[in-house]
């Protein structure tokens, strides 16, 4: 129901378009009628007038008209503006009523057309103009004589010329009007179109974030393919964000190592070096990683089998360095071959993560247990620290977010295990250990 109510493109150029049309053939209609009006009239009057003589024989053949040469001779020919010619066959005037000698129209006759059906206007070669119309043809003697009706045309001319001025004047008046109600209507039509771009703009401005859903239907493909686009770029910039504050945070570890090698003085040279190498190798490994991540999104990394024990071990000679002020017993309780469903580089920053607040926040003891069941395993790393309260227990999984506010820190380490553990539809939670520290649990599915 929704989507019949949104308005239309197509339909709002249909209506106005329609709008138009009709306001315009209605009054080329009006124009065309009158015009027409005038014309039936004039055919209607020269019909009139050429059964005038049926109409006088009708009257004297009824008794009506006793005496028909009196009633004619009562007629004032005078008293009208009419004048008559009688033409034979070589176009010849052989005979013209008082009137048309005394306007002098000379052989008129030479200057008249074969044929003259309705009244028609001539032009004389004394620049004169009249209407001339053929009122009788008869045959006398072998001859053939017509009759010929004469008019001025100079008032006829005077009003023709009138009414042109007049249908162009209106005409030229539609024809704007017309012309203001098409920019009007395409101004109301592709309204639509210039807020979308004022909208664009707008987020080019970073004044908004997402285009409006109310655009007309033929723009909502259109609208939801740019707001799409506009989520993935600006997810791909939030990857790409998180991924250096991530790298940051895990290269923050190394470095600290790298540093206590560096000032471990009883280590020798060449297993200074060979430490010092891992520690850029697994660095350089980070930059990669962390990398494609965020270009690919972490669905997007390969899923594997990761052995557990080494990866463990490995963060236990790094840490064990790092924090070299405590002596950290760090327990395990798994079967040192089990391997986890999980791309080696989440398994290392995650393990990295997870260990790394342990050491830093446990007195001397850190556990690593892990239980296979039917569809997952479940990951236990303990410590024997003060732990995390309640309230905290859920926030500290959101970027930026940090239980400890004494120490330095991002609050990062643990949003980022949340998200790699969410990726493997696994889940995360912290709780109270065993030995009276935290506890973060890790349920990771077989498959």
């Amino acid at each position: 129901m929704s989507k019949l109510l949104q308005p239309r493109l197509r339909r709002r150029v249909l209506v106005t378009s329609v709008a138009i049309i009709v306001l315009i053939t209605s009054a080329l209609a009006g124009v065309i009628n009158q015009l027409y009006s005038q014309s039936y009239m004039a055919a209607y009057s020269s019909e009139l007038v050429a059964q005038m003589p049926m109409v006088v024989a009708q009257l004297n053949r009824a008794g009506l008209i006793k005496d028909v040469d009196k009633w004619i001779d009562s007629v004032d020919p005078s008293d009208t503006d009419y004048m008559s010619v009688v033409c034979d066959m070589t176009d010849y005037t052989i005979w013209m009523s008082d009137e048309a000698e005394e306007a002098n129209i000379g052989n008129i006759c030479s200057e008249l057309p074969e044929d003259i059906p309705v009244p028609t206007l001539i032009e004389t070669e004394n620049n004169g103009s009249f209407i001339a119309y053929n009122m009788s043809r008869d045959r006398e003697g072998g001859n053939i004589y017509q009759l010929v009706v004469l008019r001025s045309g100079e008032s006829y001319q005077s009003s023709l010329d009138q009414l042109h001025k007049r249908t162009t004047f209106y005409l030229g008046l539609f024809v704007l009007i017309a012309i203001a109600f098409l920019i009007a209507a395409f101004h109301w039509s592709f309204q639509p179109l210039r807020k979308l771009a004022a909208q664009l703009d707008q987020m080019t401005e970073a004044q908004r974030d997402k285009l409006d859903d109310d655009f007309p239907m033929e723009l909502q493909d259109v609208t939801l393919a740019l707001n799409r686009l506009i989520q993935i770029s600006n997810d791909q910039k939030g990857r790409y964000r998180h991924a250096m504050d991530d790298l940051a945070h895990s290269l923050k570890t190394r470095l600290a190592a790298t540093n206590a090698l560096l000032d471990d003085k009883d280590i020798a040279c060449p297993d200074l070096n060979h430490r010092v190498m891992e520690q850029i190798s697994q660095m350089d490994e980070l930059v990669q990683y962390q990398l494609k991540r965020a270009m690919m999104g972490q669905q997007g990394l390969q899923k594997d089998q990761t052995e557990l024990k080494p990866a463990i071990d490995s963060f236990s000679r790094l840490l064990s360095k790092v924090y070299s002020d405590k002596d950290v017993n760090l327990g395990y309780r798994f079967n040192h071959k089990l391997k986890l469903p999980i791309n080696r580089n989440d398994l290392m920053e995650l393990l990295g993560n997870l260990l790394e607040n342990a050491y830093r926040f446990c007195i001397s003891e850190v556990r690593v247990c892990v239980d296979e069941h039917d569809d997952c395993y479940m990951i236990r790393i303990e410590d024997d620290g003060p732990g995390v309260c309640e309230e905290m227990r859920e926030a500290i999984f959101q970027r930026g977010i940090r239980a400890d506010q004494l120490n330095p820190g991002q609050g990062i380490g643990l949003s980022v295990c949340h998200e790699i553990v969410e990726s493997y539809q696994g889940t995360i939670h912290v709780e109270t250990a065993s030995i009276e520290g935290a506890a973060f649990v890790i349920r990771m599915p077989k498959h």
